[in-house]
C-alpha cells in the first residue's frame, strides 16, 4: 500500500498540471508510464554522478568511473541518463498495442511503409527532455505524446475513413448522442492505439476505417478511463449526452476488439448526428486499472 501511495505522489509531483483522477495509467516493464487517457508516455530516469577524485594518491584517481571535477561528472551522468531515457522510450513505444493483431514492433517488422513512417517519427520526434540535479544525482524526465502534429499517431501508416458505417433498419423516434462510453471494466481487455467496436454479429461500428483521420490524430481514437461517473462528466471528449453501453466481450489476439449488442448498435447509429460524433472520435472506453 505504501508503494502505491508513494507512486501516486511521484506522479502528482512530476505532472502537476494534469488531472490523473480518472486516467488509465499503465507502468510497463521499463518503469515507463503510459497514460491511455491523456495519450502520452512519461519516463523519469535517475543517474548517480560518478565520484570526483582530485587526490593523486587516491587509488581511484584517474579511473574510468571517476572524474576530476563536478562539471565533468555532471556532463557524463547527464549523457548516460539521456541515453537510457531514449532507449526506454523506444522500447515502450515498440511494445504498445497498435490494434487487435499487432504491437508497433511487429507491424514495423512486417509492413515496409509502416516502418518508414515510424522511423521518421524517431528522427523527428522532439525529445522534450528536462533535467535537474538533486544531491549526487541527475534526473531526466521526458514526455512523448500520441496525439497532435508531432505525436506518434501522425507518423503511423494507417487507413483512416475508408469505409462507411453499416446500415441498420430504421427505428421510430431515434435519439442523437454526443458520444459513446463503452464499459469493459469486467473484461480482461487492453488499451490500443486503434481499438475496434463490433456487434455480436461481427459488424464493425467503430474502427480506424470509419473515423476522420484529422480527429483521430488530434484527439486519439478513444480515451481509456476507469470510472463511469467521471467519464459521463467528460464533456470535452463525449459531450453532454453520450450513449452508455456495456461490452459483451473482448476479442482479438491483443484483446482490443470490443463486442456490443446489435440492438445497442442500431440505436447508436440511428442518426446522422451521432455518426458524425463517432467520426470525430468522441469515444471513451472504460477498463479496469
Amino acid at each position: 500500500m505504501l508503494k502505491k501511495v508513494l507512486f501516486f505522489i511521484l506522479i502528482s509531483i512530476s505532472l502537476p498540471i494534469l488531472s490523473l483522477k480518472n486516467d488509465l495509467i499503465v507502468q510497463d516493464f521499463f518503469n515507463t508510464i503510459i497514460n491511455w487517457s491523456g495519450h502520452y508516455i512519461y519516463i523519469k530516469v535517475n543517474e548517480t554522478l560518478p565520484r570526483v577524485v582530485v587526490d593523486v594518491e587516491d587509488p581511484d584517481y584517474g579511473k574510468e568511473h571517476t572524474n576530476f571535477n563536478v562539471t565533468e561528472a555532471r556532463n557524463k551522468s547527464l549523457r548516460k541518463a539521456k541515453e537510457r531515457t531514449l532507449i526506454h522510450i523506444v522500447r515502450t513505444i515498440e511494445n504498445l498495442y497498435l490494434d487487435e493483431d499487432y504491437t508497433i514492433l511487429k507491424k514495423v517488422h512486417e509492413d515496409e511503409s509502416f516502418r518508414e513512417r515510424f522511423n521518421q517519427f524517431l528522427l523527428d520526434e522532439p525529445q522534450n527532455l528536462k533535467s535537474k540535479y538533486v544531491n549526487n544525482q541527475v534526473i531526466v524526465e521526458s514526455k512523448i505524446t500520441f496525439t497532435g502534429k508531432e505525436g506518434l499517431l501522425n507518423y503511423l501508416s494507417v487507413d483512416y475513413g475508408v469505409e462507411e458505417f453499416p446500415e441498420f433498419m430504421k427505428i421510430p423516434k431515434p435519439s442523437s448522442y454526443t458520444g459513446l462510453i463503452l464499459d469493459a471494466r469486467h473484461l480482461d481487455a487492453k488499451p490500443a492505439l486503434l481499438p475496434k467496436i463490433i456487434t455480436d454479429h461481427g459488424l464493425e461500428i467503430y474502427s480506424s476505417f470509419l473515423v476522420d483521420k484529422n480527429f483521430a490524430i488530434a484527439h486519439g481514437m478513444a480515451s481509456f478511463q476507469k470510472e463511469p461517473k467521471l467519464a459521463m462528466k467528460d464533456s470535452n471528449k463525449v459531450g453532454i449526452n453520450p450513449y452508455y453501453v456495456v461490452a459483451l466481450n473482448s476479442t482479438g489476439k491483443n484483446n482490443t476488439v470490443f463486442t456490443i449488442p446489435t440492438d445497442d448498435a442500431i440505436k447508436i447509429l440511428a442518426t446522422e448526428q451521432t455518426r458524425k460524433n463517432l467520426k470525430k472520435c468522441k469515444v471513451i472506453i472504460l477498463l479496469k486499472q
